[in-house]
């Protein structure tokens, strides 16, 4: 659920980045992020994130959106429809390999380990999910692949343990996108990002829970351009 009173046990991230893009401030910027970039945070030397327009619709099935307008800078808002997402959680016990493998028991889900043994589309965005405690240590983690369109009316079960299907609310949810895969993107730039979604959204008066720190991959590892984005949910 996008629910972050759901507190599981575990934690981390996932995917790659390919060529950079210089990053203006305009409308080059605002088109592929998806918001207007507040002025003292656009660094050229980062590459512009991938445009859902190229990527929901044309590389793959996203989960059904809708896009709000917003005149704030730093953050761009959206609804996500309800829906069916397939979930496991990221164990501790696997170590360095946790997300790694959490993803690839949600891959063998859509490649057949399902009740009907169906090969089911891959969708973006791939969300990963650590829960915080009240001094910022995570305590938990869990990872989600939306389920397409033509299955959201009876998806087949999963037949793997530690594999689950959930149906999600909506949710308003408020993002800053990343022009890199999330396994190359730095503890810095995931702290500086945070800090400027959690400092734009003070800034502006939008509430939201920070104790579950979302991230969503939309680009597969060997996509020239990348999309990684940050979110907070709307509470």
């Amino acid at each position: 659920l996008w629910d972050h009173r759901r507190v599981p046990v575990s934690s981390g991230i996932n995917a790659e980045y390919g060529g950079p893009v210089e990053m203006e401030l305009g409308d080059a910027l605002s088109d592929a992020a998806g918001y207007e970039e507040c002025a003292e945070w656009v660094d050229k030397s980062k590459p512009l994130p991938k445009s859902l327009d190229d990527i929901c619709g044309a590389d793959l099935e996203c989960a059904a959106r809708e896009e709000i307008a917003n005149t704030d800078c730093g953050f761009g808002m959206r609804k996500v429809a309800a829906g069916k997402w397939v979930s496991t959680e990221v164990l501790e016990e696997e170590g360095e390999k946790k997300y790694h493998n959490a993803f690839h028991r949600l891959y063998n889900y859509i490649t057949g380990a399902n009740s009907d043994g169906a090969e089911i589309p891959m969708t973006a965005p791939v969300i990963s999910k650590p829960y915080m405690d009240a001094a910022w240590k995570e305590v938990g983690a869990t990872m989600h692949f939306y389920v397409p369109s033509a299955f959201q009316a009876n998806p087949p079960s999963p037949t793997e343990d530690n594999v689950y299907m959930e149906d999600w609310d909506d949710a308003l949810v408020y993002y800053r996108a990343i022009g890199e895969s999330g396994e190359k993107i730095s503890q810095d730039v995931w702290v500086s990002e945070f800090t400027n979604l959690y400092t734009a959204l003070t800034k502006t008066g939008h509430g939201y829970y920070p104790y579950m720190s979302v991230v969503g991959g939309f680009t597969a590892p060997f996509d020239e351009v990348q999309r990684t984005e940050i979110m907070f949910v709307s509470n």
